[in-house]
């Protein structure tokens, strides 16, 4: 038998080559086997969804959405990546079931906390909550992520700014935890 199983085998569905190339190799050199395609149709007739622990996918992509791979790789996770973030697309693609939603240009760490996150996650079925509503979803998001982002990290994979983010805690009356610092 291959020792292949004992890594986590992702997939990558990205069309523009340098991203695809320089997301491979970060996640090979975190011991990760890869997988990769340009579009969801190639993915289809190269490989079978389900022998992947996770799938990393570009929001849009040539015929298809990357959304599209949500419900046709289920169970498998899949994280969304784009370069027009913003809460309200940040929305729809977790009410998808996305299991993440990341910023391009990704930052390296934010994208390898991500993987490790949904890699190590029990496995249970997604649930989808498609009556959730920006300030539901924000709201959620901030108390969720808020123990380990920052502020501006937050606002980035909102897609708002610093500012905004603080305007939406106040009108929903999310206090911000301070999150204590050696000196």
């Amino acid at each position: 038998m291959s020792n292949t199983r004992t890594r986590n085998h992702i997939l990558i569905v990205e069309d523009e080559e340098i991203i695809r190339n320089s997301l491979r190799k970060l996640l090979e050199r975190h011991d990760f086997l890869i997988s990769d395609a340009v579009s969801i149709k190639s993915a289809r007739e190269l490989f079978e969804f389900s022998e992947f622990d996770l799938i990393i996918s570009d929001l849009r992509l040539p015929g298809q959405l990357g959304t599209d791979l949500i419900q046709q790789a289920k169970p498998v996770p899949v994280l969304i990546m784009t370069s027009f973030a913003s809460l309200r697309s940040a929305v729809d693609t977790m009410r998808q079931g996305a299991a993440d939603y990341i910023s391009k240009p990704f930052d390296h760490d934010e994208i390898m906390a991500s993987v490790r996150r949904i890699i190590d996650a029990p496995k249970k079925p997604v649930e989808i909550t498609t009556d959730l509503s920006l300030e539901d979803y924000f709201t959620r998001f901030v108390l969720e992520n808020q123990d380990h982002m920052s502020e501006t990290d937050l606002a980035k994979k909102l897609g708002i700014s610093r500012k905004s983010l603080w305007q939406r805690r106040n009108k929903l009356g999310i206090n911000r935890k301070k999150t204590v610092t050696n000196p």
